[in-house]
């Protein structure tokens, strides 16, 4: 009993030239382009790479799971997004090396050398026939190369026995731009993927006059700190305002002064602002926002003891209570707080009760006596520090990208400015007869008419 090999072979046949028919299709090529720009605006619509507190907060707990189950929250990263920009990789390379060899043949193969004959007439789209009165001069054909020089280099000739043919061409290499164009796609698509598989994207708040080493990234869990081989430290940090006059102040531009240190040593100095960035070892900083810390100076001074201790609490910190088992949390400060004067309201933990906030005035320091508890609390002073908030990012890709960019615009420039031409004006040797002119273009017909009908009217003249 024989073996259905033959059937088995055909059916893989068939399988794979029904998968090569899918990847090298138009169709194809249009859903994931419709596919990716849908995705993009579901990213942009879904905040990506916040907390999960967030997403409950903003989705509830059911709706949260399924969205996190198709990673919609980080989906740049996700392998079905990175799927999806392999399947128009591949799908961008198997149209054009599908379509490629013919327009090889084409850039590469040289025409007929027989001369231009009826035949060719008659496939050629632009045809113009000119009468001779008389056999044409050697001077009259010299006259109609230099001419034909003039649109296009380098005619050859071609010799027959009762006509001699001149035949040009340019721009035969325009024919690749739309390769150039897919081959820059391609480099600009793995761009994109280094980037996302091995970039980052980080944050930080410096405070003016002090250094950090690591930054942090967002993640559903919280933020993940990311040290630096490095160290930065902000200078200085200044806030230009538009009008100093009016009341409303509208902030005009904000900067920072980086220092970056390795062991020790200063290594780049530089002014940050809005889109101009620094860069240093592949990372780049830019200047995303601001904001002012205040540190709150509480006095704490307990019934039996004259002496006041003092204790330094920044603003939304909650730090404990000395020679105590409470706790005390600054919730904020207040420049004036009814018409008392400025103020800071406070929470204390108590070991089984329930926290109460109450305000603290600096004009009335013995306010808080009405609480009856074993220690007073006082309102200080108020120091406030400006801090600059950086955005910190790493993409590997994207000098591909670049690159890509830069071979797209060449790719355009060939494919909308440049077309291939070629142009065949055939000379009759005996008495008599006629000069016929022929040409063909690959694209733009109509300039390319109006430099056919410039180059039969200066045939016509010279030969007259």
């Amino acid at each position: 009993m024989k073996k259905p090999n033959g059937s088995v072979k055909k059916k893989e046949s068939g399988f794979l030239s029904m998968l090569n028919d899918l990847f090298r299709s138009v169709k194809l090529t249009i859903f994931l382009l419709i596919l990716l720009a849908i995705l993009s605006i579901i990213g942009t619509l879904i905040a990506q790479n916040a907390t999960r507190a967030e997403y409950i907060h903003r989705y509830g707990p059911a709706l949260y799971e399924v969205l996190n189950f198709f990673n919609l929250f980080d989906m740049y990263h996700s392998w079905w997004f990175s799927a999806v920009l392999l399947l128009l990789m591949i799908n961008l390379i198997t149209c054009s090396l599908h379509r490629l060899p013919g327009v090889w043949r084409q850039i590469s193969h040289e025409p007929a050398t027989g001369g231009l004959g009826d035949s060719m007439l008659k496939a050629l789209p632009y045809v113009e026939k000119i009468q001779t009165p008389s056999q044409v001069e050697a001077r009259t054909e010299e006259d109609i190369r230099s001419y034909l020089k003039k649109f296009f280099r380098n005619a050859r000739q071609v010799e027959t026995e009762s006509a001699v043919t001149l035949y040009a061409e340019k721009g035969r290499f325009s024919r690749l731009g739309v390769y150039i164009t897919h081959l820059s796609l391609l480099i600009i698509l793995i761009g994109g993927l280094i980037g996302s598989q091995f970039g980052f994207k980080g944050f930080v708040n410096i405070l003016e006059g002090e250094m950090v080493d690591q930054i942090y990234e967002r993640k559903e869990n919280g933020e993940i700190p990311r040290p630096l081989s490095f160290s930065v430290r902000c200078d200085e940090f200044n806030i230009t305002y538009y009008d100093l006059n009016r009341p409303e102040k509208h902030v005009k531009e904000y900067t920072s002064v980086l220092t970056l240190l390795e062991n020790g040593k200063e290594v780049l100095k530089k002014d940050i602002r809005v889109n101009h960035p620094l860069h240093y070892k592949g990372l780049a900083f830019y200047q995303s926002t601001y904001g002012t810390v205040r540190d709150i100076t509480l006095g704490i001074q307990w019934g039996d003891k004259k002496e006041k201790a003092f204790l330094k609490v920044p603003e939304g910190t909650t730090l404990p209570v000395p020679n105590s088992n409470h706790l005390i949390r600054v919730l904020q400060y207040a420049p004036q707080v009814h018409n008392f004067g400025e103020g800071v309201q406070v929470v204390l933990f108590k070991p089984n009760q329930e926290p109460q906030p109450f305000w603290l005035l600096k004009n009335f320091p013995k306010l808080d006596e009405r609480r009856g508890d074993e220690f007073i609390l006082t309102f200080e002073e108020m120091t406030s520090k400006n801090y600059t908030g950086l955005q910190v990012t790493k993409d590997p890709g994207v000098w591909v990208v670049w690159i890509g960019c830069g071979l797209m615009i060449l790719g355009l420039i060939v494919s909308f400015f440049f077309s291939h031409q070629r142009i065949w004006v055939r000379i009759p040797k005996g008495p008599g007869g006629e000069i016929v002119l022929a040409g063909s273009t690959n694209k733009n017909r109509m300039g390319f008419e109006k430099t056919f009908s410039q180059l039969v009217d200066g045939v016509r003249k010279k030969s007259s």
